[in-house]
């Protein structure tokens, strides 16, 4: 005696299909153009991370030796894993596959991040935080939402 019907049946052979069509229509440009501005808004961060070092190489290495070259090796090798990150999760967004998945480590990672800025820039330096630091800190911010706002259209 088969119990299941067609739609579980068809939920069982398509677990990597995360929305489904008739909705996937609907939300794929925007998520595309909001992942599209996740990418831009942390290109933005990095450029001002390179053209504005002597603002943060104070505060992020403070009591050390460390100069441009190692700040520019960091931003390199956080652009490189952000890069494998960000291919994954546009991937993800062009198959529909894995999304639910993708979309809650793209989320997770900028948030973890984000609490070492606020241990960075709040609360070992408040007194100096600049300009250049607050605009980054609020690109951080503006990723969050962007890729939150995605993760809540995916869930849907």
């Amino acid at each position: 005696m088969n119990t299941i019907s067609e739609e579980e049946l068809l939920a069982l052979q398509a677990a990597h299909v995360e929305v489904g069509t008739s909705r996937w229509r609907i939300v794929k440009r925007r998520i595309l153009v909001r992942a599209v501005l996740v990418i831009a808004l942390i290109l933005c961060r990095a450029l001002m991370l390179k053209l504005f070092p002597q603002t943060y190489i104070p505060i992020i290495f403070a009591d050390s030796d460390i100069g441009v070259a190692e700040l520019e090796s960091l931003i390199a090798t956080r652009l490189f894993g952000g890069a494998v990150l960000g291919g994954l999760y546009l991937y993800a967004l062009m198959t529909n596959r894995y999304l639910r998945s993708v979309s809650i480590v793209a989320l997770m990672v900028p948030i973890s991040l984000i609490w070492a800025d606020l241990q960075m820039f709040l609360l070992s330096s408040f007194p100096d935080f600049t300009l250049v630091a607050s605009i980054s800190f609020g690109l951080r911010l503006a990723t969050i939402y962007l890729l939150a706002l995605n993760y809540i259209d995916i869930r849907r």
